[in-house]
């Protein structure tokens, strides 16, 4: 692991270059380059300034980032005046969020410029303010699943993989293929070009990587009627792969589901635990409804954790990874939780009680469920302890009827009881 600099030098500037050449800069970023002893950068960025006529040293920017950590190393306390030049805007998607955890803020000056998303939305002319933006560089396309909504607004940056016309392909194959496709190629560029498309007809052209420019921004205005992705909590039971008929299997029903996630309350930057977690149903939905967030699907049977990798990809929910192991021992070396969901114990219920809350934050949720008449009996007598040693709290019983898919006949699923304490 990379150590933070302790900085002891001049603060340094990080100079945002925005789209185009030359960049256009303002006074201020003009002059902290021109008065810089060291400008940092690739060698596109110093042909963006050079009709600044910069009489500083001019250094590389490295690849990976791990060797700018050395490089800067070697200027501590040197006395030199430092500047990083970034692409667009340096805290979007850029080198700014890298420096604050080395460097720390207080030792970084930045200034801003109009990012590659703000240039496309601007180009296409469409408001921007409800706008979701979705990094596909160097992830796999179906990140962007959680997102498809119909009805919003996305920015997706893209790459050589996930170029526009993939992108309209698994619009169309979503259900979303009325989706309107803006493409802004080369922006800010004397060769920009912005174009607009039905996702269906550019799926249909069968264009690859090579039909767009490199330097590209995907906007999608999404219109349709997804066949299987969520708009809102409560996953149908059918739509999660189980290895079972549609509906049944190792899942956690919707409206036992539901209850289950409306004691998590997930909540940006949480990391969950989901212990014997069968086929994935609490984790992924947990996942996708919380994509600031991140749980660990642990389960011990690797039928179920293909399965629950099936289902991340099916909804889009990659802030989620399935574990294989036993519990406890397999959650020893995961970060201390936020929120534990205890699902499935294999009959040692109270040692996953105990071991969990002991790991738990403070300020954390402890939820689990039971079935069998052993469970429900062992989860009892550990709220009974809880709540005398004065923890807070809360107790659900739901006994759920309904009818089954395409027949009349009414279904009585087995009584479920949640507990919920709260680690103060």
């Amino acid at each position: 692991m990379i150590k933070h600099i302790n900085w002891q030098g001049h603060s340094i500037d990080v100079v945002s270059l925005g789209v185009g050449a030359p960049a256009c800069l303002n006074t201020a970023a003009q002059q902290v380059l021109q008065q810089a002893t060291h400008v940092i950068g690739a060698p596109h960025h110093f042909d963006e300034v050079v009709h600044l006529n910069l009489e500083a040293v001019q250094l590389s920017l490295p690849s990976p980032f791990s060797a700018l950590h050395e490089l800067l190393a070697q200027h501590n306390q040197t006395g030199h005046r430092i500047a990083v030049l970034a692409s667009g805007d340096a805290l979007f998607f850029g080198i700014g969020n890298w420096l604050i955890q080395q460097i720390g803020v207080k030792h970084l000056q930045f200034h801003p410029n109009i990012s590659s998303v703000q240039a496309a939305f601007h180009a296409a002319g469409l408001p921007w303010q409800q706008a979701t933006v979705v990094s596909l560089h160097g992830r796999p396309l179906f990140h962007l699943r959680a997102h498809l909504i119909s009805g919003h607004t996305l920015a997706v940056l893209t790459d050589a993989v996930n170029h526009p016309a993939a992108i309209a392909v698994e619009l169309a194959a979503q259900g979303l293929g009325k989706s309107v496709v803006w493409v802004a190629e080369n922006l800010g560029d004397a060769k920009q070009t912005i174009s607009k498309h039905i996702a269906t007809t550019l799926a249909a052209s069968k264009q690859t990587a090579k039909d767009f420019a490199p330097l590209n921004v995907c906007l999608l205005q999404l219109k349709g009627l997804a066949h299987t992705l969520p708009a809102f909590p409560g996953i149908a039971d059918h739509l999660f792969a189980t290895g079972a008929e549609p509906g049944f299997g190792m899942i956690t029903k919707r409206e036992v589901r539901l209850a289950i996630l409306s004691l998590m309350q997930g909540a940006g930057g949480e990391q969950a635990w989901d212990i014997g977690a069968g086929c994935g149903s609490i984790a992924v939905e947990w996942a996708r409804w919380n994509p600031q967030g991140h749980i660990t699907a642990i389960e011990s049977q690797p039928a179920r954790l293909a399965f629950i990798q099936e289902n991340i990809e099916r909804f889009g929910a990659a802030n989620c990874t399935p574990l294989l192991g036993e519990a406890p021992t397999a959650c020893d070396k995961l970060p201390h939780p936020n929120a534990v969901f205890i699902g499935g114990s294999a009959g040692d219920l109270p040692t996953l009680l105990n071991y969990a809350w002991d790991k738990l934050l403070p300020g954390g949720k402890l939820v689990a469920s039971a079935v069998t008449d052993k469970s429900q009996a062992q989860l009892a007598g550990y709220r009974d302890a809880q709540q005398a040693a004065e923890v807070e709290c809360e107790w659900v019983e739901l006994q759920v009827v309904k009818n089954l898919p395409d027949s009349d006949k009414l279904r009585e699923l087995k009584t479920v009881q949640i507990l919920k304490c709260l680690k103060h």
